[in-house]
């Protein structure tokens, strides 16, 4: 089969998955790797500079997901061909693949891989394709329900539900912007890893906060105050996770 000479990225936080993803794309002489992207903050503007044909987007980054990143090229009228390198669990992966998405799972099976580029190589851009690619995009930037322990069997939320998490020991409650909640039996740690990184904060051992409704932070009290429909949830935070919380946002919120 003939195949086309093409230009491909990889974006991914992990320097080693990088390092991995990039050995087995060399053995495909037709295929060009143009840049590796470590950082997610300067994926963007890397990626309208280069212009590729293919990007292995990552989805679950620090700062923004690769979801966030399709969304932000497809404003900037850019919309190269991407297969998704994830971690995910079921849910997302359905999404993609109802989206005519190509993706591969961590870590990465060569011959998965092989599979993906052969797709690739014969796949035609359509109008389509493209409106498919936008809709996962809208569908699944925070409308993503993550599965979570529960002492019974599980639970499923809706990420964009959650207000805040109150971890002790080895189970967290999750309470949510209807006023309810749920005890799982996970600890902070696991459920942090669960989360879309760029919309919510760990901000002390047993905290996490829905960074979506953060409406101040006070480095004199050092609290960290969350607001929905009207009333305010208050919380503890050390002054170093201050300094810390205040460089992620990049002066988003207030702190005082």
């Amino acid at each position: 089969m003939d195949v086309p000479s093409i230009t491909c990225v990889i974006v991914d936080d992990e320097l080693s998955a990088i390092t991995t993803l990039e050995t087995m794309i060399r053995e495909y002489s037709w295929i060009k790797i143009a840049d590796t992207i470590s950082d997610s903050k300067e994926a963007v503007n890397k990626l309208l500079e280069l212009k590729p044909d293919l990007v292995f987007m990552d989805i679950q980054m620090p700062e923004k997901t690769g979801f966030e990143l399709v969304s932000e090229l497809y404003a900037n009228a850019f919309k190269p061909d991407f297969i998704f390198v994830t971690a995910f669990d079921k849910f997302a992966i359905e999404a993609i693949r109802h989206a005519a998405f190509d993706y591969l799972l961590k870590p990465v099976d060569p011959l998965e891989l092989q599979k993906a580029l052969m797709r690739y190589a014969i796949k035609f851009k359509t109008e389509n394709h493209e409106n498919n690619i936008q809709s996962l995009v809208e569908n699944t930037i925070l409308k993503h329900k993550i599965k979570l322990s529960t002492a019974g069997g599980f639970t499923l939320i809706d990420v964009e539900e959650i207000l805040y998490i109150q971890a002790d020991w080895n189970y967290a409650e999750i309470f949510l912007c209807n006023g309810k909640s749920e005890l799982v039996t996970m600890n902070l740690g696991s459920l942090e890893k669960s989360l879309p990184q760029s919309h919510f904060y760990r901000i002390s051992r047993s905290i996490i906060l829905n960074l979506a409704y953060l409406s101040k932070v006070s480095r004199v009290k050092r609290m960290a105050l969350l607001t929905k429909d009207g009333k305010e949830y208050s919380f503890k935070i050390p002054f170093l996770n201050i300094r810390k919380l205040e460089h992620f946002l990049s002066g988003s919120k207030s702190i005082i």
